[in-house]
């Protein structure tokens, strides 16, 4: 966000006198609601625990493994809506963790350019050979990217989780709603990455001829946890942008409630049509005086969209140069999986059953990724600026309403929200066709080197006497 963005600063105010009653969230799942409304309790209320309000309790099955992998700090747990820095061991943890993965990393470069890896990286065909490498190196690349901006990126995530945890609080002090949601896609994408690096492994090993050196166990081992560990923080990055996608959807049901109520009663007789959008908090129109309360809750809305908008761009910053060598592998990696697919397809001898399995897997992992990460910035940034558009629908009755729309209105117009990779492109739910677009083109290349490298091997040029 610029510098001269407008922010409108709304003192501490205290729970409304006559909160919304309960209502049915659009989130419903079999086990809890996305965000439920608290009856309203007499008297103080008790202090809060820990376990009251788990934003981050959804996705801590994928945390607990970045933090062990030293891509995430070791937090400590100040309070139910505060984070702390790491202690100094948890810290010298993550510090030795990262200094065994570039130790690795080293190790592993070292080893391909040697004769070492012949049995693993090898082929017959020139094409093959280079797409392999290229392959390998992006691979390299991408985790030890990761590795290096998780490292300088520590305090601008605990950063974002602190203020993720003081816009809930403020949620639930002013409306009395918890904003949580069942994250359980993440634990699913997890088994289903730790399954294909397995099987992918086992493929490879049943693959090589003769007896499998030690050396090349280790490139095998690493190059599995370097795509999953990768792979893994893809899909955290997608649980934080769902869980800023739920926030700013809240604060968008919550102004259209404001939407059209006084034109509809008039024209429809006191009767209100149903609109497929507002299910879960009815039109305070259809009280009057419930409009009372709109310009406090505009404030609010206003200072929360702003937050968000932060949160949203805090969250960009710390991922868009692994977004950028991510994209770049996936990209890579797809091409020469579908390449090899075709090489398998149309090959006069016996198809080979492994290299079909090897291929299929690792098409199945990186499309179903680049389809989560672009599904969740294509929502996340879809709400965010539907904000300004549903507050242009508002019906206000007073000239005070109007101005304060209008200000708001006014920072949107010059305000574009986008989630990028690094600046290069949008990342949204064209990404993936995007994608696909530039496989199909380098494919092609791709096959008519094959076909030039197939016509050299089939007409050999004649020696001169």
């Amino acid at each position: 966000m610029s510098p001269n963005t407008w922010v409108i600063e709304m003192p501490t105010q205290k729970a409304r006198a006559h909160p919304f009653p309960r209502r049915i969230s659009p989130y419903r799942t079999p086990s809890r609601d996305a965000f439920t409304r608290d009856p309203p309790a007499m008297g103080p209320s008790p202090p809060l625990k820990n376990h009251d309000h788990p934003v981050f309790e959804d996705i801590r099955t994928i945390m607990s493994v970045l933090k062990a992998s030293g891509l995430m700090p070791i937090y400590e747990q100040v309070s139910s809506y505060e984070v702390g820095p790491p202690t100094k061991t948890n810290e010298f943890y993550s510090f030795f963790v990262r200094g065994v993965v570039h130790a690795l990393t080293i190790f592993n470069i070292y080893s391909l350019f040697t004769p070492n890896s012949a049995q693993l990286f090898y082929s017959y065909r020139e094409t093959d050979n280079v797409n392999q490498w290229i392959e390998l190196l992006l691979c390299i690349l991408t985790y030890t990217l990761t590795v290096f901006v998780c490292a300088r990126n520590t305090k601008n995530m605990l950063r974002i989780m602190n203020e993720i945890l003081e816009l809930d609080e403020e949620v639930r002090r002013q409306f009395g709603a918890n904003l949580n949601q069942d994250f359980g896609f993440s634990v699913k994408f997890l088994v289903g990455i730790a399954a294909s690096q397995a099987y992918i492994i086992v493929l490879k090993i049943y693959a090589v001829q003769g007896v499998i050196t030690s050396t090349s166990y280790i490139l095998l081992a690493f190059y599995a946890i370097q795509n999953g560990l990768t792979a893994t923080y893809i899909v955290f990055a997608s649980a934080l942008l769902r869980i800023v996608y739920i926030r700013f959807h809240f604060i968008n049901q919550l102004l259209n409630g404001y939407t059209y109520g006084p034109q509809q009663k008039r024209k429809g007789g006191g009767r209100r049509r149903q609109r497929d959008n507002i299910n879960s908090y009815p039109n305070p129109n259809s009280n009057p005086a419930i409009m009372e309360h709109f310009p406090e809750d505009s404030l609010f809305i206003y200072r929360m969209h702003n937050k968000l908008l932060r949160i949203y761009k805090g969250i960009n910053d710390c991922c868009n140069l692994i977004l950028v060598s991510f994209l770049g592998y996936s990209f890579y990696t797809v091409t020469t999986n579908c390449y090899n697919l075709f090489v398998q397809i149309t090959a006069k001898g016996m198809v080979s059953p492994n290299i079909l399995q090897w291929c299929l897997a690792w098409l199945c992992l990186h499309v179903s990724l680049l389809a989560l990460l672009s599904r969740s910035c294509g929502l996340t940034t879809r709400e965010a600026n539907a904000t300004s558009q549903i507050l242009a629908r508002v019906y206000a009755k007073c000239r005070e309403y109007k101005n304060m729309i209008d200000k708001f209105l006014t920072k949107s117009i010059k305000q574009e929200v986008q989630f990028t990779a690094y600046g290069f492109f949008a990342i949204d739910n064209s990404t993936l066709f995007k994608i696909f677009s530039a496989v199909t083109t380098y494919l092609v290349i791709l096959i008519q080197f094959k076909q030039l490298e197939d016509s050299k091997v089939e007409d050999p040029v004649p020696e001169q006497t």
